[in-house]
């Protein structure tokens, strides 16, 4: 039993695994506007399929149909803190964050959500806590390729609603499957005190841009959202001509050269990137994620190890580059690291191909109890996938090993 289960199980994984990695790698990097579905790095986000419209100007590509909300709700800080009236509730969509509202002393918030995608600049600069703050981040809860482009009538399609207060995560609230008349009540948001974290999702070189380096950079955005990917580029090389040290304009520009189709120059961008600021972790996952399309496995497993040591909070994606590498390098325990990691942080359950592989490692190995309970777990979040009979029949295998193990 355990050699047919582990073959079949084998194939399907690498199956889902492998549709999932690439749905994840396009999920990361931003996606030109199309007018039909798209591919790519994609939306479980938080990271599973789609395309999504590029984050940061001013008009975007998917305002139509209006869909106003009326929301509220409490924030609350995971170590006891008190709440105050400091603490921001922004909507993100895209990638891009909108100041909201406040919350009030006893950390309550309400508010109405009107369609006007706009970036907001003070979030986009100034805030140091909860999710990225960076137009071009490459993971985290609102992934700048989730499949904006693929709902462009519904503003809200790739949009989430958080709190931000330095030096915390917040949990997030996704707006995209909210309708005008549900509950308003969002419930409680906690943020989490962010713990021995060196590397930022946003890069500390941004404010320090000369104002024609900052113009180019944000010109290269508008022509982007515009799928002008020609000068979008070209703006994007003035940007970092003119300040070698944003690093923020070196990932953008990886991004638009990896749509392009040239992956050596977006690997220098994204090396540059990391050259101008060591401590900015989208060009490292980036980076991981071309290793991992090309099926240099060492180097995605270095350069997401390097994500994950920066950062093993905010970049839950690298956790899953990091696995999937390992598990090709033939180090199971390097993997099944990576993915424990990732399924602590993964409370959306975005990753559900973390729970199948992690199944297999364990079965693999003759665990078939706890291999049975995330195969189980996969099931639940995929129950119509392609295998779906296939693994269930394997599960059933599973749960009758692990209770003959146990006799």
């Amino acid at each position: 039993m355990r050699c047919n289960w582990a073959d079949r199980f084998l194939i399907v994984s690498a199956a889902v695994i492998s549709l999932n990695a690439s749905s994840a790698l396009a999920q990361r990097a931003p996606s030109a506007p199309s007018s039909g579905a798209g591919g790519g790095f994609g939306s479980t986000t938080r990271s599973t399929a789609g395309t999504g419209s590029f984050p940061g100007t001013a008009s975007s590509p998917i305002e139509s149909s209006p869909r106003n909300l009326f929301l509220s709700g409490k924030v609350v800080f995971d170590d006891g803190a008190p709440t105050n009236s400091n603490i921001r509730i922004e909507r993100v969509c895209s990638g891009t964050p909108r100041l909201e509202a406040h919350t009030d002393v006893k950390g309550r918030f309400s508010l109405q959500l009107d369609q006007n995608l706009t970036v907001d600049t003070d979030a986009a600069d100034a805030s140091a806590g909860g999710r990225p703050s960076d137009q071009w981040s490459s993971s985290g809860s609102s992934s700048p390729l989730a499949g904006a482009s693929r709902n462009r009538a519904d503003p809200l399609f790739n949009c989430e609603l958080r709190a931000s207060y330095p030096g915390y995560r917040s949990d997030v609230v996704d707006l995209a499957t909210r309708r005008s008349l549900d509950d308003p009540d969002l419930g409680t948001i906690v943020l989490h005190r962010l713990g021995n974290v060196q590397g930022t999702t946003i890069s500390v070189t941004t404010a320090l841009a000369p104002r024609h380096a900052r113009k180019d950079y944000e010109k290269g955005v508008q022509l982007f959202q515009k799928g002008d990917l020609e000068n979008a580029e070209k703006r994007l090389t003035a940007a970092t001509g003119a300040y070698p040290q944003y690093a923020v304009a070196w990932f953008a520009l990886g991004q638009v050269q990896k749509m392009r189709g040239r992956s050596g120059d977006a690997r220098k961008a994204f090396l540059s990137a990391i050259a101008a600021d060591k401590k900015y972790v989208s060009p490292y996952e980036a980076l991981a994620d071309l290793a991992i399309k090309e099926s240099d496995w060492q180097a995605a497993a270095d350069f997401s190890k390097q994500a994950t040591d920066l950062n093993a909070v905010e970049f839950p994606g690298a956790f899953w580059s990091n696995a999937f590498a390992n598990y090709n390098l033939n180090k199971p325990a390097a993997a099944e690291a990576s993915l424990r990691s990732l399924l602590k942080l993964d409370s959306a359950h975005k990753y559900p191909q973390a729970e199948s592989l992690l199944a297999h490692l364990l079965a693999a190995r003759g665990d078939y109890s706890e291999a049975a309970l995330h195969l189980r777990a996969y099931l639940q979040l995929v129950p119509n996938g392609k295998d779906a009979t296939a693994l269930r029949e394997d599960l059933a295998k599973l749960e009758q090993a692990g209770a003959e193990s146990n006799k």
